[in-house]
């Protein structure tokens, strides 16, 4: 089952707050009888990371307004708020904070980040430079910002020496390349997000496993070919 991580930094991750008891983000003072806002709970994984580096686990509680016409009851609603957990994995000595969760929820997070007191940057990574490292790739999404068509995918060996692939380079930017990456003897596949995201498309039984390659990746891969974004906006 695939599985992301959403490479960020931060200047400010205040763990110490979220070691004993959930620690709710973005407090909303409310009337009485009035629903509170969509919230942010941190708090500290009872799992741990055996034996990497100084990585610690936090599980973060993430709500999202959503749009959807439906009824409880006698009850119609347009909306509603939808709570899903983000996986955070947290290094002091590199100040960097992998996130692994749905991922229109890691995005919210990350973009709602400053009004909840969590300092982060994201990365923008040069496509381009990223498949001129890469041997071969198996898979590759365009994004067009002119035309009907907004995103299209090309799958298989050797794509990108065919015609399409050339064709759709000078039309479109890339958003996510998809290759098989050696480590540790073993071949692993891999898919690349613009965004900073990484995708492993393995089965890992350990989580340290798991950071482990992701680290890898961002070392050999990512780290001298990518932009540091920081997320100074408050919406």
């Amino acid at each position: 089952m695939a599985k992301s991580y959403k490479v960020t930094f931060y200047q400010k991750f205040d763990k110490g707050a979220y070691d004993l008891a959930p620690f709710t983000l973005n407090r909303q003072y409310t009337i009485e009888g009035v629903p509170p806002l969509p919230q942010t709970k941190i708090f500290k994984a009872r799992d741990s990371i055996v034996q990497l580096l100084d990585f610690e686990s936090f599980l973060i509680e993430h709500e999202m307004e959503e749009t959807a016409w439906g009824r409880v009851d006698n009850s119609v609603f347009q909306s509603y708020i939808r709570k899903e957990f983000i996986r955070g994995y947290q290094s002091e000595t590199n100040k960097l904070l992998l996130l692994s969760g749905k991922k229109k929820f890691v995005l919210d997070f990350c973009k709602k980040a400053k009004s909840l007191d969590v300092h982060l940057q994201t990365l923008k990574i040069d496509m381009g430079a990223l498949l001129l490292k890469l041997p071969h790739v198996k898979g590759v999404w365009f994004s067009f910002k002119n035309g009907l068509i907004r995103a299209s995918a090309l799958m298989g060996a050797n794509i990108e020496t065919t015609t399409d692939f050339k064709k759709f380079s000078t039309q479109g930017d890339i958003s996510t390349l998809s290759f098989h990456y050696d480590f540790v003897g073993t071949t692993h596949p891999i898919m690349i997000v613009s965004d900073g995201t990484i995708v492993l498309q393995g089965n890992y039984s350990q989580i340290s496993d798991e950071i482990e390659l992701v680290l890898e990746i961002n070392k050999n891969l990512i780290s001298d070919i990518s932009e540091i974004i920081s997320l100074d906006t408050n919406t």
